[in-house]
């Protein structure tokens, strides 16, 4: 029979000013059955330090055997309660609070074993993680963002919210200096289907969109460095064609995100408005 089960991703932030993440375990529990409990990703664990800039391994480590220590005390009160105090316990266990390990959301499924469930949910959210368009764009903001670092001088892009109206947007590379903004936004189109890439696409044209209509940022001061697709497919290449294009027609800046001569000319004037066409 299948039984409520709540589970919250585990996640590592180790800087919180670029509000980067990675998933690294699972809590689960099952208020009707009393059941808790967690799993987590390997101490030794390279996809996570190799993604983040400037990380020392051992911080991942030792945040992951002390947040080990933790749960396990959090395992053994849990399993002591069921029903509604079980739910009041974890909803206070699993509350945003600052810090390295942190939890997302809670979430609820229907499932016949907890034991099998927290597995499935492993591998969805960690397992496989590392393998998204989401992942992706985040390793090209991290190329990027070291990359920036050692060609452009005096000029420091980093992660920032910008306001269209009262629409907050995150960007993920955004310079300053004077009253000019310039944005590098990276993205992959690695989409299996047309209407998927499309849909990413249109999602951050739109977003650029407000910004500039808000006068936030000035289009000669945007940058989309943009990953081809790999395949073949003629509906999919029509596709990143048709999402150029509309890039191209709101008047920003679009370039391959292999031409770094490109980039790092963009960056390194932040008072040259000279577009650069998509190199296909």
């Amino acid at each position: 029979m299948s039984n409520l089960c709540k589970y919250a991703i585990i996640r590592f932030m180790p800087f919180a000013e670029t509000e980067e993440f990675a998933n690294v375990g699972i809590l689960l529990y099952a208020p009707k059955q009393g059941f808790v409990d967690f799993k987590l990703a390997p101490m030794r664990f390279a996809r996570v330090t190799d993604f983040f800039d400037d990380l020392d391994g051992a911080l991942y480590s030792n945040a992951l055997r002390s947040f080990t220590e933790e749960l396990e005390r959090v395992r053994s009160f849990g399993r002591k309660m069921l029903g509604r105090e079980q739910v009041n316990f974890f909803q206070e266990v699993t509350r945003y609070r600052e810090g390295v390990m942190t939890f997302g959301g809670t979430s609820s499924m229907l499932c016949d074993d907890p034991t099998i469930a927290l597995e499935a949910l492993f591998e969805r959210y960690i397992g496989r993680s590392f393998a998204t368009k989401e992942y992706r764009e985040q390793q090209m903001v991290k190329v990027l963002r070291h990359e920036l670092k050692t060609h452009v001088d005096n000029v420091r892009f980093k992660q920032q919210r910008l306001v269209a109206d009262y629409v907050p947007v995150n960007m993920p590379l955004v310079a300053s200096i004077g009253n000019i903004t310039k944005v590098i936004k990276p993205i992959a189109f690695d989409q299996a289907r047309p209407l998927n890439l499309i849909e990413h696409g249109e999602q951050w044209i739109s977003r650029v969109k407000r910004l500039i209509q808000a006068k936030t940022i000035k289009p000669e001061h945007m940058m989309f460095t943009v990953e081809n697709p790999m395949t073949k497919d003629s509906n999919i290449i029509r596709a990143f064609n048709e999402v150029s294009n509309e890039m191209l027609n709101i008047g920003v800046n679009v370039t391959q995100f292999e031409d770094k001569k490109a980039i790092y000319s963009f960056a390194s004037n932040l008072h040259e408005n000279e577009t650069f066409e998509l190199i296909n």
